[in-house]
């Protein structure tokens, strides 16, 4: 019941509890009164046939003595005509057989259940059967008189003989029928009594409940955020104070919702626009600007308009990172974000891509346009100095150009187009600009280097690269005869081509792949001469060379990484040596100076590779504690024949030796280099003349203690 009311309305509630009474009260009163007119009507019934049974018994006594089946017919046939209900008269002599009929004939098996059980009615399912048996009266008159003849006196009969029975049925079905029709009578009066309750509790409920729908009503339309909804206060009391109350609230509601929305409005407002721009510059975003870029290439395929694709990166931008920090770094890239933005054409997008670079969007622009205006931003980039502190930096820019044609089936392509161009840019020299077109030479070797890292992962497949190496040799007697080699790459293709390092190590670089490559030539190195350990038993004495790439070094991890391996595979820190280039030393000078101090307390040796390739080589120089210098081989390969090399190798070796420093010349590739270079007294050599790179697995097979 509770939740059959919890699902009702107020009004339907208050119909629904005053009717329910009237009902229940209408239903016990109809049920008791019926009750007892159905008892007093079987009663009725049960006494009348009861009757008519006594009644003619008497009356067939005679009959039956005499044995005058005429005057009992007769008898029978005027009672059934007289009685309405009466279906049979029957009456049987002592030994139950028929004197007189009139109706239906009873069976012997109801008989003999009067018989058996001394009945003296039997109630059937169509009426009742009374039985009432047949006597002979026997009246005793006394002969002798008294003298008193008040004294006279009639006996009583003093015994009664039974000759006969008399059985009536009588029909219950004017009974029923009249039943039927009490009943109905009284559902109508019911049913009368229940709608009038209804509508006076109708009556009763609008006035009491019609304020309270309507407090009810104006609620859910609050809910429904319509707060201007109010009420009419033409109640009373309480329901005065709901109205007055609710009106109020109301008011509030709606004060409190336009102040809210507002603030929705301007957070809604801000958030779209931190979710399209840079929040360092400015600038779209690069999510925005791929957005731009899509509906740019739809109009370009619908309706054959022309755009054009700037990809712009930033020269020496890490130099200032990691010279000044990032701190200085971000006010380079505001300022630049603001020397930019201000010659963009109004229909132009200007975005920041990532780091330090940008892409600019020109719409609806010409090949010769997009030309005038990229050399613009290139002068305008590299007349700008940007200043920190005492510090005053050239920054220049490279730009990558696409025409944006119906040759592009989506916007990656495009993108990835432009930051081929943009590479081609740097490696042409930096702060220029570089056509895309997709027959180029150096743009397909540039997709081809890409192609080349795209199965790298953080964990590197052994079947992806393999390890050379190339000796190090002795360029005098009174140098160590130690075995050194400096260990080497090559990746598989997916043909099973073996791939020099040049054409996929800048990309790896530039795609931030190099600490990974550069891990597992480490322990892949650590494990090969574990190898050489076990076959020779301990007595191995090479040295092994290894590359770390300026990423690596830039990694705080690494060192913990080469403290790991030399513990699990147990090789003397003396017998490796870690190679690092000039420009990657200089660019992250504080994490090599702290990883050369940490693996120099272990035992490990260090060369500075491509010596002299960096115009500030020999003032960062005292900087490093190294033991190798390597002179980089621009210099070396054309020694014997050009002074200013020749003068430039003497000169570094000059400076090494002057520290302390052992020389290595990379690049001896004929006898003539070799003659020179052990007149200049350089230490050490490496070069085809000298030795080519080999599989480093031919040199384990080739071992030998004694060799």
């Amino acid at each position: 019941m509770n939740k059959i009311l919890k699902n009702l309305g107020i009004k339907t509630r208050v119909i629904f509890l005053g009717t329910i009474p009237a009902l229940l009260f209408a239903m016990i009163l109809a049920g008791y009164a019926i009750s007892n007119v159905f008892g007093v009507l079987n009663q009725s019934l049960s006494d009348r046939g009861r009757i008519i049974a006594t009644q003619l018994a008497p009356a067939a006594e005679y009959g039956v003595i005499s044995g005058n089946k005429q005057i009992l017919q007769n008898l029978v046939q005027q009672a059934l005509v007289n009685e309405e209900d009466l279906r049979t008269v029957l009456i049987l002599d002592k030994q139950d057989r028929v004197l007189a009929l009139s109706g239906r004939q009873i069976s012997q098996e109801i008989i003999a259940k009067f018989t058996q059980n001394k009945l003296t009615e039997l109630k059937l399912k169509d009426g009742t059967i009374f039985n009432s048996p047949i006597h002979r009266s026997l009246v005793e008159i006394d002969d002798f008189t008294s003298l008193n003849d008040s004294e006279k006196d009639i006996k009583k009969p003093t015994a009664e003989l039974q000759i006969g029975h008399v059985y009536v049925e009588l029909s219950n079905l004017s009974l029923q029928n009249l039943k039927q029709d009490l009943i109905t009578k009284m559902l109508m009066i019911s049913l009368f009594g229940l709608i009038l309750s209804a509508l006076i509790a109708w009556w009763i409920g609008r006035n009491i409940t019609k304020p309270i729908q309507e407090i009810a009503y104006a609620v859910n339309k609050v809910g429904e955020g319509m707060f201007a909804h109010t009420i009419i206060e033409n109640s009373s009391g309480e329901l005065k104070t709901l109205q007055k109350g609710f009106n109020s609230m109301a008011s509030s509601l709606k004060n409190a919702y336009e102040i809210m929305q507002d603030k929705i409005n301007d957070a809604t407002s801000m958030l779209t626009h931190q979710a399209q721009h840079d929040d360092l510059t400015g600038l779209i975003n690069r999510r925005e600007f791929e957005v731009r870029l899509e509906r740019s290439l739809k109009s370009v395929h619908e309706y054959g308009a022309q755009h054009v694709l700037c990809y712009l990166d930033l020269d020496q931008f890490k130099l200032v990172n990691d010279t000044c920090g990032h701190s200085a770094g971000d006010e380079l890239l505001r300022q630049v974000s603001v020397l930019l933005a201000n010659r963009m054409r109004d229909r132009d997008t200007l975005a920041r891509l990532g780091g330090d670079e940008f892409g600019l969007l020109l719409e609806n622009c010409s090949l010769a346009d997009a030309n005038q205006i990229t050399n613009t931003l290139l002068k305008l980039v590299q007349d700008y100095r940007f200043i920190h502190e005492d510090k005053i930096f050239n920054i220049g820019v490279s730009i990558g150009l696409v025409v944006i044609n119906s040759n592009f089936q989506n916007v990656s392509d495009i993108v990835h187009a432009a930051d081929m161009a943009c590479y081609s840019a740097k490696n042409a020299g930096r702060n220029q600009s570089f056509l895309f077109s997709s027959g180029d030479l150096e743009v397909k070797q540039r997709r081809s280097a890409v192609e080349a890292i795209s199965d790298i992962t953080d964990e590197i497949d052994d079947e992806q690269f393999m390890l050379y190496c190339q000796p190090i040799v002795p360029l005098s007697s009174s140098e160590s005869q130690q075995h050194h080699y400096e260990v080497l790459i090559r990746k598989i293709s997916f043909d099973g081509n073996i791939l020099l390092p040049v054409t996929f190590i800048p990309s790896a670089e530039r795609y931030l792949l190099m600490p990974n490559i550069d891990r597992w030539v480490i322990r892949n190195t650590f494990a090969t001469y574990r190898q050489l350990l076990d076959k020779s038993h301990e007595k191995c004495n090479y040295v092994f060379s290894i590359n770390l790439s300026g990423t690596s070094l830039g990694d705080k991890s690494l060192l913990g990484y080469i403290r790991e391996q030399f513990a699990i595979y147990a090789i003397p820190p003396e017998s490796i040596c870690f190679e690092i280039t000039e420009t990657a030393a200089i660019v992250n000078l504080k994490n090599t100076i702290h990883l050369f101090s940490a693996l120099r307390k272990l035992g490990c040796s260090f060369a500075l590779d491509d010596f002299g390739s960096g115009m500030s080589s020999f003032m960062y120089l005292k900087n490093f504690e190294v033991d190798y210098l390597k002179i980089d081989g621009s210099f070396v390969k054309d020694m014997h024949s050009n002074k200013i090399d020749h003068a430039m190798v003497r000169s570094i070796h000059s400076v090494a030796e002057a520290m302390n420093i052992k020389t290595v010349a990379e690049f001896v590739e004929n006898k003539a280099i070799l003659k020179e270079l052990k007149n200049i007294g350089v230490h050490y050599g490496q070069g085809l003349y000298l030795g080519e790179p080999m599989p480093i697995k031919k040199l384990i097979e080739n071992f030998s203690v004694f060799g």
